[in-house]
This record gives structure tokens, C-alpha cells and sequence, in this order.
């Protein structure tokens, strides 16, 4: 919301008017518009757009719902938060809910997973129950292995420090052998998104990632797919401009942590009426708060860092707290949250990397570990 535009206003005054700016990385899809679909209008925000599709009839059409609740009442669904590094816990976390063998601790299927930024890049894995490759994403060896990092000459002259090049080849190396398979469950009535902001007309838009896989074709069905991925990573500022078919896009995390809102909403009008209420997963990636610091290096990154941790926790935790609101005008859903918080990994001791090998491999154990007492989900809110 209003902090990232606070970082883009810091750059705009590092860097002088008239500075040139840096190519951006583009995608070649020129269909992206087609599976874009419109999120519900909030109280004072903006309305649907006239004839646009809507992610709420795209899920009330999945629950097959013909006037009247179904046996699709009780499905569960997955929100997947922004998060950078700390997807590596995420990774971890997930392959460790897989392992689970007490029938009350197995995780289910999704009939919708949705991720924005990091989340993003998980949710294809997520979907597909593909724990391997989901960990595999976030296991790297050196920060490169993500993203490309530029000194501060390049910042001041381009206004960013990083390029996404590496996590465009990434996603499409594993997440582009699935595709077959995101769309076989297309036709299961499954759906698959991810999240980001059109940065000409403001808005974040869910792009449906089955319609992708199932409708498109030939290479440019790969452009598309992992084009949506890295535009919903791309932080305005930190990295250099993602663009698809010459169309800026943001990280998704600029307006919304998560898909609380339109997920609950869509499943309370399609199964209103049905003795059995759908089960929502919330996982953020990260803790859901801003620890003190004794110190902040005056520099460019450590700067930036601090101040994205600042912005996104507020957004990422109003976007959450949407979820209360929600299920206190609807018919609720059981919501349940888990994040990294307890995760026991030295944040103090980690490099100045937008993405910290080391700090990764210990967040993914840490991940993992959580599910050694018990599920770690809490019922949200909780209950007196």
C-alpha cells in the first residue's frame, strides 16, 4: 500500500531527474489480459471492472455450484504470503506437512491454492503435492542462483539493485515440466493462482495459472506461465521492471499479502447453506511482525531491507486480518494460520543477500521441524 510507494519516492529522490532507466526483463505474452481476473470490490476501494472476469465466479464455477450448495462444501483451500527468503521455511514446511502419517495431521488436496511474490513460486509446487521440487527452488548455494545483484553505481543510474533474470530461468526449469499436469487439474475443477499489480492501472489482478496451462500452447504457454510468476515477485525499486508484452507489473505484496478476502468470499456465496463450512489455510511466509534492531548500516540494502520489512509486515498483516472481517459478514469458513515465527535461525548473523544461502538451508529445516509436536495451525481468530 502506501509503504512501497514511500520506497519509490526515496528512490525517485536518490536518483536525478532525467537518469536513465534500466531495460526491463519482458516477457512475450501477449494474451496475459486474458487470464487476468478481477478481485472482489472492497468498502472504498474500487468496483469490478465493467465485464471483466472475476476470480469470485472463477471459484464459485470450480465448487460447481448450480443454485444451490454441493457436496463441494468443506473443500479446502491454500493461501501462500509474499515473503522473499523466507519462502525457504515455506519449503520446508509443507514437505514436512506431506510426511505426516496421523490421518488428523494429512494434508489435503486443494481445490484452490493461490500464492503472491515468493508465494508465487511455491504454489505450483503446492498444488501439485511436488515437496521435492518446492524445497529444490528454494535449496541454492549462492544468492546468483536468484537474482542478480548490482552495485550502487547501477541503482543510481537505473533505480534498482537487482535483476530476476536467474528466477525467471529457475521457474522455468522446474516449474515448466508441470504444466501437463496444472492443467489435467484445470479439468478437476482445481484452480491455481498467483498475484500482481498492473503498475499502469494500479490494480492487483489473480492470474488464473490452470486457464494458462490448459488453454494456451507451443511457447509462449511457458512465457505466460512463468512470466506471472516473476511479475509477482517483482518489488518496485529492488529489482529491475518485469514486463509482460511491454506491460509493467509489481510485486503482488504492493496491495495484498494474500487472497483472504476473495477466496472467502466466493466459497461463502457458492456453498451458502451447507452444513459443512470449506477449511482455508493461511501460511506466511515470514513472522508476522517487526523485531527491534540495534542497528542499521547505512547503506543501500540494509536500508531498503528494513523499510520493505516495515511495509510489507503492515500489509501483510491487514491482509490477514481481512480474514476476520470476512467470516464476520459471511457464512465463516475454518481459517487456520501458521507462519515461521519460532523458526530459531540467527536473522542477526545472516549476509546482506536479498537472498542468504546459508540463512535458507536453516529456515527450511526449521520449516520441517515445526511439525515434530503436532500441527502447527492455529484456528484464526482464535477462539476464547
Amino acid at each position: 500500500m502506501m509503504g512501497l510507494r514511500l520506497i519509490a519516492a526515496l528512490a525517485a529522490t536518490a536518483v536525478l531527474a532525467g537518469c536513465a532507466t534500466d531495460k526491463p526483463l519482458n516477457f512475450a505474452c501477449t494474451r496475459m489480459k486474458d487470464f487476468r481476473e478481477d478481485l472482489p470490490a472492497t468498502p472504498g476501494g474500487e468496483a469490478r471492472i465493467a465485464g471483466g472476469r472475476s476470480m469470485v465466479d472463477s471459484i464459485r464455477a470450480a465448487l460447481s455450484i448450480a443454485g444451490v450448495a454441493d457436496a463441494s462444501a468443506g473443500s479446502d483451500f491454500l493461501v501462500l504470503s509474499g515473503g522473499g527468503q523466507w519462502g525457504a521455511y515455506g519449503a520446508g514446511f509443507y514437505k514436512g506437512w506431506g510426511e505426516q502419517t496421523d490421518p488428523a495431521l494429512k494434508r489435503p488436496t486443494f481445490k484452490v491454492v493461490t500464492g503472491v511474490s515468493t508465494g508465487a513460486m511455491q504454489a505450483t509446487f503446492a498444488f501439485l503435492g511436488e515437496d521435492a521440487k518446492l524445497v529444490e527452488a528454494y535449496a541454492i548455494s549462492k544468492e546468483s542462483e536468484l537474482v542478480n545483484r548490482h552495485g550502487s553505481l547501477f541503482f543510481l543510474n537505473h533505480g534498482s539493485y537487482a535483476d530476476l533474470s536467474p528466477l525467471r530461468v529457475r521457474a522455468r526449469e522446474l516449474a515448466g515440466p508441470l504444466l501437463d499436469r496444472v492443467a489435467v487439474e484445470a479439468d478437476n475443477g482445481r484452480l491455481l493462482y498467483v498475484g500482481s499489480v498492473d503498475a499502469l492501472d494500479g490494480r492487483m489482478y489473480a492470474i488464473n495459472l490452470t486457464r494458462i496451462a490448459k488453454e494456451m500452447k507451443g511457447p509462449e504457454r511457458l512465457e505466460c506461465y512463468t512470466g506471472a510468476i516473476v511479475a509477482s515477485a517483482a518489488i518496485p525499486v529492488v529489482f529491475r521492471q518485469v514486463t509482460i508484452d511491454g506491460k509493467p507489473y509489481y510485486d503482488g505484496g504492493v496491495r495484498n499479502s494474500v487472497f483472504v478476502p476473495a477466496v472467502q468470499q466466493a466459497t461463502a456465496e457458492a456453498t451458502a447453506g451447507a452444513p459443512t463450512p470449506g477449511n482455508l489455510y493461511v501460511f506466511i511466509n515470514g513472522v508476522p511482525e517487526v523485531k527491534p534492531k540495534t542497528s542499521i548500516k547505512a547503506s543501500i540494502i540494509p536500508t531498503l531491507g528494513r523499510l520493505k520489512s516495515i511495509t510489507f509486515d503492515q500489509i501483510e498483516q491487514s491482509s490477514v486480518y481481512a480474514a476476520h472481517v470476512m467470516a464476520s459478514q459471511t457464512q465463516p469458513m475454518n481459517t487456520f494460520v501458521a507462519s515461521a515465527r519460532g523458526h530459531g535461525c540467527d536473522e542477526e548473523g545472516q549476509k546482506e543477500d536479498i537472498f542468504d544461502p546459508t540463512f535458507m538451508a536453516c529456515l527450511s529445516k526449521a520449516g520441517e521441524r515445526a511439525w515434530a509436536n503436532g500441527s502447527p495451525w492455529t484456528r484464526y481468530p482464535a477462539k476464547p
